[in-house]
């Protein structure tokens, strides 16, 4: 158990989307696991709550700012991690948009910003770590889906289309 910890603890693991739900909770279980987490988040304003439980419990976390729907802010972020750590061995691409809209309604920006976020932010943030890993020949990508990147519902065929496309992006 010990061994596992001292090998958690090198690895270095950029999560987005840690604001709010599954991203917070992982987030804090990881650092908690010992692994040195940087929990990113689009307004960083809003880190009140992880950093203090960080804080509190003496974690290895870092908060830092990342849009994904933002090739600069995506391709900062990771050179930031980057510089100062060498390397990320864990992307965890949770961050996301949805909706609920009938599709006649919902304008056609309004579909791209939600594959802007949901698929082509966390497709440019695998092709930024994906070559030093390889390199590495060590690393892991976890990207977070829905139900509905496997079912469709009504009035959530934006949301529904982007999580389908990031399951097929998984898969492949």
């Amino acid at each position: 158990m010990a061994e596992a910890r001292e090998e958690a603890a090198m690895e270095i693991c950029l999560i987005t989307g840690t604001s709010t739900g599954i991203g917070h909770a992982t987030a804090l279980h990881l650092a908690r696991q010992g692994y040195k987490v940087y929990a990113t988040m689009r307004n960083t304003a809003k880190a009140g709550p992880l950093q203090d439980l960080a804080k509190a419990e003496n974690l290895n976390l870092v908060i830092d700012s990342l849009d994904v729907t933002d090739n600069q802010s995506m391709a900062d972020c990771v050179a930031r991690i980057i510089a100062v750590e060498g390397r990320i061995d864990i992307l965890i691409n949770n961050a996301g948009l949805s909706n609920s809209s009938p599709v006649e309604t919902y304008p056609e920006d309004e579909h791209r910003t939600l594959f802007e976020a949901n698929y082509f932010g966390p497709v440019k943030l695998t092709q930024a770590v994906l070559p030093g890993m390889r390199e590495r020949q060590h690393g892991a990508i976890i990207n977070i889906s829905s139900l509905l990147g496997q079912i469709a519902w009504a009035n959530q065929a934006a949301y529904c289309a982007s999580k389908f496309a990031m399951e097929a992006f998984s898969e492949a």
